[in-house]
């Protein structure tokens, strides 16, 4: 099976698109509105938003916050506090066509503290020069490492000994992945990949940063690789403070 999609395909992950769109909006409203709001409450407000869009919600989907968000696949449990990252990672399969989207925002109820902040500038910046390079003919490593230098230019050190990713703390995994009927395909977007872009791939682009004594921070969004560039498939634009 050819990893780029049809028109018809890249149509149907559109229609995820919109589910998941919708699905984090309602989070944001549920979070801001809510006197205590909680991990489970908010999935909970997921789960009914992707089902009206004809959409399964996975069982492993995000909505972390705190410290503990410095471990990227940390899907939260508890109250969300003010005043610390919340970490949203929605990824719903359409029940009619098979066919995933892939969106991250990370948030804070509040006021951000100034090196929460600031982190979340170097993955906005760091996402940008990712971006900025998609195009059919670029190495896939060549768009991973255009964050890491972003990261490194300000600051960022990744390093340590991880478990499930490469380092413990810093931008600990690929910059990142195809997405289609599987929510993780090829093509493949880490430091060592051997893929290059093609017209009709759909990947994500999600930098992140992630350490102990802070949390971690991850923008997430859904792209096709066009002719001349890229189209952008989720465009739910948000600030850290909401």
């Amino acid at each position: 099976m050819s990893r780029t999609k049809s028109p018809a395909a890249i149509l149907a992950i559109k229609q995820s698109v919109v589910a998941t769109e919708a699905a984090l909006e309602a989070v944001i409203v549920y979070l801001k509105q809510t006197e205590t709001p909680t991990s489970k409450g908010a999935k909970r407000i997921i789960d009914v938003v992707l089902d009206t869009h004809h959409c399964e919600s996975p069982e492993d989907r995000i909505v972390a916050c705190g410290l503990k968000t410095y471990e990227p696949h940390y899907m939260g449990t508890g109250v969300i506090e003010r005043l610390q990252p919340i970490v949203i990672d929605i990824f719903p399969r359409s029940k009619e066509t098979g066919y995933f989207a892939d969106m991250t925002r990370t948030v804070c109820l509040g006021e951000p503290s100034a090196e929460l902040a600031s982190m979340y500038e170097a993955v906005r910046q760091a996402h940008q020069a990712s971006v900025a390079l998609l195009r059919p003919g670029v190495r896939c490593q060549d768009i991973h490492k255009a964050s890491v230098k972003v990261f490194e230019k300000l600051g960022y050190k990744t390093g340590g000994v991880g478990t499930l990713f490469a380092y413990a703390e810093g931008f600990v995994h690929s910059v990142g992945h195809g997405v289609g009927t599987e929510v993780h395909e090829a093509p493949s977007m880490g430091h060592n990949s051997v893929d290059v872009l093609m017209v009709g791939d759909v990947v994500t682009i999600e930098p992140g940063l992630y350490y102990k004594h802070i949390g971690g921070i991850r923008l997430e969004d859904l792209f096709v690789i066009t002719a001349d560039g890229y189209e952008q498939l989720t465009t739910l634009s948000l600030e850290l403070r909401i």
